[in-house]
C-alpha cells in the first residue's frame, strides 16, 4: 500500500518537473517584461503552497493513530504527515492521548467530527482528561467499498462492518437486496475486511485502503448514501504551533447552569469582533460542556481579553492553521 503511494507521488513529481521545463522554455522565448513579473509572483505563490502543504516540521517521528491498519484514521495520518514516519496504531481514542502523554509518540491523529454523524464524544472527553494541544486539522472524504470473495452479490449471506458504516450505506444495501443478509457488527472496518476474507459467502463494508491492505476483491466503490461524507481529524501533540495569518482556536467551556449565562458568554465574542465557527453542546461526566471554535489565535489581543475574563470556565485546546471552514 505504501509502495503504491510512493509510485504515484513519484509519477506526479515527474509530471510537475516536465511542465516546469515547458514553462521555462516559453518564458525564455518571451521578452515581455510583464511575463517576468508574473513569473516571479507565480513562483512565490508556488513556494507558499509547498510550505502550506508541509504543515508540521517532522522527521522520522512516531505518530499514533486509531487502528487497525487500513483505517480511515491511518489514511488521514498519511495524508497529513506523508509516508516517511513511524506509524503505529492503538485500539481507542483514549489510548492515542495516553501514548502522547507518556511520550511514546510525538503526534496523534484523532477524529473530531463527521459531516453525517456529528461530534465524536470520546475525543471531547479525552481533551477534558489530558492536557494536549491541537496543532492542526485535516479533512478526509469518507468513501465506503463493498468487498467480498463472492463473485455474485446474491451469494452474500453475511456482511461485516461498523454500525455507522451500515447506516451510511443503507440505500445501496437496499437497492441490491443486501439488507436481507445478516449484519455482523464489528469495532472497525478493517476487522470487517479480514473477516470477509476468511468467511465463505460473506462481504464487508470498509475503506478502499482496508481492501488493498487485506488484498480482498472490491465489488463496488463509493457505496455511501451521502457522496459528500467527510470526517475532520485533529493532529494532537505536546508541542505547539506558530501563529499564522489564518488561525482557528478550539476551546472547551463549562458554564454555570444559570439563566442567560451562555448568552452573556457569547456576547463577549461579539463585542471583541471574534467570529464563531462552531458551538456544540456535550455532556461530560454529567456536566453540560460546550465545544467552541472561532477565528483567530489565542495570542491575539481581542481573543486574550475573552480568554482572560473567563479563564475559570475555559480550557484552550489549541490554536492552529485553519484548513476548512466547516464540514
Amino acid at each position: 500500500m505504501i509502495k503504491d503511494i510512493i509510485t504515484q507521488v513519484k509519477e506526479i513529481d515527474k509530471n510537475i518537473l516536465e511542465l516546469f521545463k515547458e514553462r521555462k522554455i516559453l518564458l525564455n522565448n518571451s521578452k515581455n517584461v510583464e511575463f517576468y513579473s508574473y513569473n516571479k509572483e507565480f513562483i512565490k505563490s508556488i513556494e507558499e503552497e509547498i510550505f502550506s502543504i508541509v504543515k508540521i516540521e517532522y522527521d522520522n517521528e512516531k505518530i499514533v493513530y486509531l487502528g487497525p491498519e487500513g483505517s480511515y484514521t491511518q489514511e488521514a495520518a498519511i495524508n497529513n504527515f506523508g509516508i516517511d514516519n513511524l506509524y503505529y496504531s492503538v485500539n481507542s481514542i483514549k489510548n492515542i492521548f495516553y501514548e502522547i502523554d507518556e511520550n511514546r509518540a510525538t503526534y496523534g491523529v484523532v477524529p473530531i467530527e463527521n459531516s453525517s454523524n456529528g461530534i465524536v464524544g470520546d475525543t471531547i472527553n479525552c481533551f477534558n482528561s489530558y492536557n494536549l494541544n491541537i496543532i492542526g486539522e485535516t479533512v478526509l472524504d469518507i468513501h465506503h467499498t463493498l468487498v467480498s470473495n463472492c463473485s455474485r452479490v446474491e451469494d452474500i449471506k453475511i456482511i461485516y462492518s461498523k454500525d455507522i458504516a451500515f447506516d451510511q450505506c443503507s440505500i445501496f444495501l437496499e437497492n441490491y437486496n443486501l439488507n436481507e443478509a445478516k449484519y455482523e457488527y464489528v469495532d472497525s472496518t478493517t476487522k470487517a475486511a479480514k473477516l470477509a476474507l476468511q468467511t465463505p459467502n460473506s462481504a464487508a463494508i470498509c475503506s478502499n485502503l482496508a481492501a488493498r491492505t487485506n488484498n480482498i476483491p472490491i465489488l463496488f466503490n463509493n457505496i455511501e448514501d451521502n457522496k459528500d461524507n467527510k470526517t475532520r481529524f485533529f493532529i494532537i501533540s505536546k508541542k505547539t504551533t506558530k501563529k499564522t495569518k489564518n488561525d482557528k482556536t478550539s476551546i472547551i467551556v463549562q458554564l454555570p447552569n444559570k439563566y442567560g449565562c451562555l448568552i452573556d458568554f457569547l456576547n463577549d465574542f461579539k463585542e471583541n469582533k471574534i467570529n464563531l465557527n462552531k458551538i456544540k453542546s456535550h455532556i461530560v461526566k454529567g456536566i453540560s460542556t460546550f465545544f467552541i471554535e472561532f477565528d483567530g489565535h489565542k495570542d491575539d489581543s481581542n481573543v486574550k481579553k475573552v480568554l482572560s475574563k473567563h479563564s475559570n470556565n475555559i480550557k484552550v485546546l489549541g490554536s492552529y492553521k485553519k484548513e476548512i471552514e466547516d464540514i
